[in-house]
């Protein structure tokens, strides 16, 4: 099969050989030899663990902060969603 190196100086294989590795040797007669290849890490790193402990809110803190959550959800409750007043805006600036 032959095969021609574009102006960018690339060959295309076809979809078959598609994610695949090749290993590329120049022979000294000017032969290109492609190989394929599979690569195989020579150290597998370790994954850091981390741990991370979030509060849980619990039913005291609701009460605790009860006028605090009745005041945010008043306001937000007369609020449009944010991509709403976004598009508002813009129309308003034009």
């Amino acid at each position: 099969m032959l095969k021609e190196v574009g102006a960018s100086g690339q060959i295309s294989l076809g979809k078959k050989y598609a994610g695949q590795l090749f290993d590329l040797q120049t022979m000294e007669d000017g032969r290109i030899v492609l190989q394929p290849v599979r690569v195989v890490p020579m150290v597998q790193e370790e994954s850091a663990q981390y741990s991370v402990q979030v509060p849980v809110p619990t039913d005291e803190w609701a009460r605790q902060h009860s006028a605090e959550i009745d005041q945010y959800n008043a306001w937000a409750a007369g609020r449009q969603p944010y991509s709403r007043r976004v598009r508002q805006w813009r129309a308003d600036k034009k």
